[in-house]
């Protein structure tokens, strides 16, 4: 740790609020949409614009969501107690899901069902156990990154907290396996400086570490899966260390990500930690030149799930680039810049600062702030869609809805059937956006 400069260190945590940030405005965008719509994903985008043209729930400019929620919980629960870390996550990712403005779940800024399930599952998860669920959307990859910048170098203690992290929130094997390589990844930029990248043996080495996890899993969980799924993810790193410069390689991703899921997977930006993980390191191995602005700039330009990939290359360029090296509008633009800092000061030397805020009652007024913002730029009265305003809506990947509160089970199952259904017959009637 001693060895590692907290410029990098504030880089990398910053790095992951600021990908988060200017990834949700796009969230569920189409590249041709991002094109169209933002020019560029180069700064923090304002969403106002295009509130009820596919996006219906508002998102504040330059406001971070769940993702990097999600590490806060982390970060805050090892400042606590690193002995504990885990129950205090626990906690944590409990105290976030109370009461919050409607059409929120908690204070969470996603409504993803995934996150939802998790934190729900938490109330009767006993010391040792691990969580029932199964998802492998990239989202709890994140909970690495304080765990890697708390200790600062790669090792076997390192390795079993992301591994133990993960199976808090899921326990597929690909997003266990993933948050292991996410930590890897982030000590692996902090000792390196941007022209010492040598993207073969950088990959390598992540297949190995990725090998080394799908064993470990495996041997715990001998029932869990196919004997087919045990070598996914580092084979996806094999292919990308022997294809990284082929422009044919994420097509390959897809196809290769196919005979794992029945998803259809047809973009590597889909929310999927077989093709999510790889196409962010493929980012940060192969910037445009050696930037991060110009690096996560790129990244983002894939659209769809933008805000975990945001997250993902801001975390890993942020390690590799430093905190100095960011413009000077992403650091003044970022909503709660000075608590973040303060919490990457914080995990650099190992204790909590005094001047921190409350997490929860920081976040809570960040939420509530932004659904304030949202109820003034809702119209008065909506008008019925014109044909070309309805087929705007197939530009995003997925239409957002509000979502009913977490008590109310059975209004949560009716809304994602209705979700569903109306998601089938929009893309059976609609003509395709692609080219637009």
């Amino acid at each position: 740790m001693n060895n590692i400069s907290q410029e990098k260190i504030i880089g990398s945590w910053f790095g992951m609020a600021i990908g988060d940030a200017m990834g949700r405005s796009a969230k569920g965008l189409k590249p041709a949409a991002i094109r169209q719509i933002f020019g560029a994903m180069d700064d923090f985008k304002d969403v106002r614009a295009i509130l009820g043209k596919g996006i219906k729930n508002y998102r504040m400019k330059g406001l971070y969501g769940a993702p990097t929620q999600c590490a806060l919980a982390v970060g805050d629960a090892l400042l606590k107690n690193k002995k504990q870390f885990l129950q205090e996550s626990a906690k944590n990712f409990q105290e976030l899901a109370k009461s919050g403005p409607e059409g929120y779940f908690g204070i969470y800024r996603n409504h993803s069902s995934c996150l939802w399930r998790a934190v729900d599952l938490l109330d009767d998860l006993e010391e040792g156990q691990v969580s029932e669920q199964n998802s492998c959307t990239s989202l709890f990859t994140i909970l690495a990154v304080p765990l890697a910048l708390y200790q600062g170098k790669w090792s076997k203690t390192l390795a079993r907290q992301c591994f133990e992290a993960c199976l808090l929130m899921s326990r597929n094997r690909f997003e266990v396996v993933g948050t292991v390589l996410t930590g890897f990844l982030v000590t692996r930029f902090l000792a390196l400086c941007p022209e010492e990248l040598t993207p073969v043996d950088i990959l390598r080495e992540a297949q190995e570490v990725c090998l080394q996890a799908e064993a470990e899993y495996q041997q715990r969980f001998p029932e869990a899966e196919d004997e087919k799924e045990l070598n996914a993810l580092s084979g996806a790193l094999k292919g990308l260390a022997d294809k990284y410069n082929d422009p044919d390689f994420l097509p390959w991703l897809c196809e290769y990500a196919n005979t794992y899921t029945k998803l259809d997977i047809r973009h590597p930006s889909q929310s999927f930690v077989l093709t999510l993980l790889p196409l962010a390191l493929h980012c940060v191995l192969l910037p445009p030149d050696s930037s991060f602005a110009s690096t996560l700039t790129q990244s983002l330009g894939n659209g769809r799930e933008t805000e975990t990939l945001g997250a993902l290359v801001g975390a890993w360029a942020g390690a590799l680039y430093g905190f100095d090296k960011f413009p000077a509008q992403w650091k003044s633009g970022l909503v709660n810049a000075k608590e973040i800092r303060l919490r990457a000061e914080a995990i650099s030397i190992r204790r909590v600062k005094k001047e921190q805020k409350d997490l929860f009652n920081m976040e809570a007024a960040l939420t509530a702030k932004e659904f304030e913002e949202g109820k003034r730029c809702q119209t008065k009265e909506t008008k019925k869609a014109s044909r070309m305003e309805v087929q705007s809506l197939d530009i995003w990947d997925e239409e957002e809805s509000s979502v009913p509160s977490k008590e109310d089970r059975s209004q949560w199952r009716k809304f994602q059937k209705e979700k569903a259904k109306s998601k089938r017959d929009r893309r059976r009637n609609i003509p395709s956006m692609d080219d637009i």
